[in-house]
């Protein structure tokens, strides 16, 4: 009983750390790393080799990939703005209950926690809607 007590614990703290940065804007950072390495490397082969014959297909290539990101990076901030939405207002929530239970006599406490669940209801929706939404190939990112 009391390792389990310990292991919860360790996961709340866990979940309490703040991130450095989003995944998506991680990921973003590397991406942009490795689209600058590759072009700089090129260039300077296409330099001392004074052949630019791959130069259009290095740039269509790489910046081709940036813009792959880019919809990645609009999908995944989507996302995360909604699952950090949905845990604030869940939050909140439980700290409206924890106050009703003291409080029980105001009916305006009621109404807000009402209001709470039903925000958390249409995040999720929202959720559902991300997850269903179909991906159109033809569409361009910007």
């Amino acid at each position: 009983m009391a390792k389990k007590k310990k292991s919860k614990n360790k996961i709340e703290k866990i979940k309490n750390i703040p991130r450095f940065l989003v995944m998506s804007k991680l990921i973003g950072i590397f991406i942009m790393i490795a689209i600058i390495i590759i072009v700089a490397y090129s260039l300077y082969e296409m330099h001392f080799q004074h052949n630019l014959d791959s130069l259009p297909q290095l740039l269509i290539s790489v910046f081709g990939l940036g813009a792959v990101y880019i919809g990645f990076y609009l999908t995944m901030a989507k996302w995360e703005h909604i699952e950090t939405e949905k845990t604030k207002r869940q939050q909140d929530l439980l700290k409206l209950k924890k106050e009703l239970s003291l409080i029980d006599n105001n009916g305006s406490l009621e109404e807000q926690v009402s209001e709470l669940e039903q925000q958390i209801d249409e995040l999720s929706n929202k959720e559902v809607e991300i997850e269903n939404e179909p991906i159109d190939p033809n569409s361009t990112v910007g």
